[in-house]
């Protein structure tokens, strides 16, 4: 299971299903040398987080291993590399109920069928969130068991 959680940490790293978190400035601030003024909503997109060198090391690569800590290793990772449920006071209280639930359904699927994808790369809708337009086209074999 400890693979199956990487593994699921680096898919929400690198396709997000939430556009981002939004906080209100309570004071005004400096920006990449922008002023925003106090009360402005700003939004750090999750896509762009999990996706920078300051926060994460060659971030175009599905690497779950990144995410399994390894004995003697003092390599920690950016807590913004990955907010798929948010951060800070306002993070998603029933996160480690769906990280559970998406882990025991992958683990029923993966046990119980061959998966393979074949198709065109994703293409994804914006609205409050992420997802894929279009029908999801896997072949799924069942295994013997």
């Amino acid at each position: 299971m400890v693979y199956l959680k990487a593994f699921v940490k680096e898919v929400f790293r690198m396709y997000s299903t939430v556009i981002g978190n939004g906080r209100t400035l309570q004071e005004d601030m400096v920006i990449q040398g922008y002023h925003v003024p106090k009360g402005v909503q700003v939004v750090f997109p999750t896509l762009v987080t999990g996706s920078m060198l300051e926060f994460i090391s060659e971030p175009q690569k599905f690497m779950p291993e990144r995410w399994i800590k390894q004995s003697g290793d003092n390599h920690k990772l950016h807590p913004f590399a990955s907010l798929p449920y948010g951060y800070g006071a306002r993070m998603c209280l029933g996160r480690r109920f769906a990280d559970l639930e998406i882990q025991v359904l992958l683990a029923k699927l993966v046990r119980s069928f061959k998966m393979e994808y074949h198709h065109d790369p994703l293409k994804y809708k914006v609205t409050f969130m992420y997802a894929p337009e279009g029908e999801l086209k896997f072949r799924m074999t069942p295994r013997d068991n």
